[in-house]
């Protein structure tokens, strides 16, 4: 398809736009463009693929197999566009340089977002972009290179896509309310709370797969009685007596006093867990990603 290296960004973005809303007339705008030139780029590219990119339906449109390969291409291509753009924005206010950082909210309650803090301060020619996401969607948004570095809950399995580095460790807890029976105790073992229903994260987090998967090795049902989506809602409905939590004792001490809540320590092994920083294989990181790298393996934990 060599025409379609002619194709200028705005085209790309009509048809990634038209590709979501299903529809010329809202995709077109969207981006401020009239109908019949929104049309035209349409047919053109097209034309210069060689083969319908969308298939027109009684009230829109879906694209076609090979739209749909089109729209990944045409993602990628838009997403270095907006990197560049921002970049260059950048270099014109006098940074250094970038680094979108992925990271799980374990990893931001135990020393993340404190690294990161220092890390502003001691290099502040550099800006940080920081989401907040599960450690397999961080790995996913390091795949599609919509992060250039990851901080995730180590897995069972190494994955050779990425490098790893050791980071940090944390603990897990377990926070119940102070009329609880094991209230008194100080420290519990996991198979001793089965018999409590929970208030659990979302079931795309790592906490919430390690801990039904710890419940099935004990030939036990783990019990969700409620599952919501922060580490602060989570202690709230335990405050209110909706089931017993288990998160990271660094999320879970802030709430302790405030809500009355007791924490114990979760004597199990695996409630030590690992947290690694990583980047996709095959090229060495960007220099700004490796001095964040070389700063927040320089405050170890591990």
């Amino acid at each position: 398809m060599p025409g379609m290296l002619h194709h200028d960004l705005q085209t790309l973005r009509l048809f990634a736009a038209l590709c979501e809303l299903r529809n010329l007339s809202r995709a077109a705008a969207r981006l401020n463009l009239a109908l019949s030139a929104a049309s035209r780029r349409i047919k053109l590219f097209e034309e210069e693929a060689g083969t319908p990119l969308v298939r027109r339906l009684a009230h829109g449109v879906e694209p076609t197999p090979a739209g749909i390969t089109a729209l990944r291409y045409a993602e990628q291509v838009l997403r270095l566009a907006d990197q560049f753009e921002a970049a260059s924005r950048d270099y014109r206010l006098g940074m250094l340089g970038r680094v979108r950082v992925s990271a799980s909210s374990s990893a931001l309650v135990h020393k993340l977002a404190a690294d990161l803090a220092a890390f502003s301060r001691n290099e502040p020619g550099i800006s940080i972009e920081l989401e907040e996401r599960p450690s397999q969607e961080t790995l996913d948004a390091l795949a599609k290179n919509m992060a250039d570095l990851g901080v995730v809950v180590r897995g069972p399995i190494a994955l050779p896509q990425y490098v790893s580095l050791p980071y940090a460790e944390d603990r897990l807890a377990v926070a119940v309310p102070s009329g609880h029976f094991l209230a008194q105790a100080e420290r519990v073992w996991f198979r001793d709370l089965l018999d409590d229903d929970f208030v659990a994260l979302e079931g795309g987090t790592a906490i919430d797969r390690l801990l039904a998967e710890q419940a099935r090795l004990l030939g036990r049902p783990f019990r969700r009685k409620v599952q919501v989506r922060t580490f602060e809602t989570v202690c709230q409905m335990v405050a209110q007596g909706l089931g017993t939590g288990i998160l990271p004792e660094a999320a879970l001490r802030p709430f302790a006093n405030t809500l009355g809540l007791k924490l114990l320590h979760l004597e199990d092994s695996w409630a030590i867990r690992h947290l690694d920083l990583c980047w996709r294989a095959g090229g060495e990181p960007d220099i700004p990603t490796q001095k964040l790298i070389e700063a927040l393996r320089n405050g170890k934990d591990f």
